[in-house]
């Protein structure tokens, strides 16, 4: 049996969600919104050696062998697919919320408990969120 809940917001205001959530004593902190403009939101950080991808042709670099000046910092782009992903939302039902969200609508997802399962989902319908489904 699936935990995500997962609904598709027409305008990513879910004010009225959480103001449900809280009055059934269901905590906030289990919600993640996606928005369309959300694709890099979960970035990847991390240290590379200086110069090593910025074309510095002084020759007196060799990654992991001597250290001379600080790293550069980089990012990675999760793509939406990755993100929808760890929603737990199965690979033949991505293309739909990526669909949706290319199209400026929002993806809300909520972790519930077993013993909260069920009124989330019920307060996913309520909250006119489209295409509640549990994953």
């Amino acid at each position: 049996m699936g935990l995500v809940v997962t609904g598709i917001s027409q305008d990513g205001d879910i004010v009225a969600l959480e103001t449900a959530l809280k009055a059934a004593g269901i905590p906030l902190d289990a919600i993640q919104l996606i928005g369309p403009d959300d694709s890099t939101q979960g970035v990847s950080r991390g240290i590379i050696g200086p110069r090593l991808m910025t074309g510095d042709r002084s020759g007196g670099f060799v990654p992991g062998i001597n250290s001379s000046g600080g790293g550069l910092e980089f990012f990675r782009n999760e793509n939406l697919s990755d993100r929808l992903g760890d929603l737990e939302i199965p690979d033949s039902e991505v293309d739909n919320y990526v669909e949706a969200l290319e199209a400026g609508r929002s993806v809300v997802a909520f972790f519930a408990k077993p013993d909260t399962l069920a009124k989330v989902e019920e307060i996913f319908h309520q909250s006119n969120l489209a295409k509640v489904k549990t994953f």
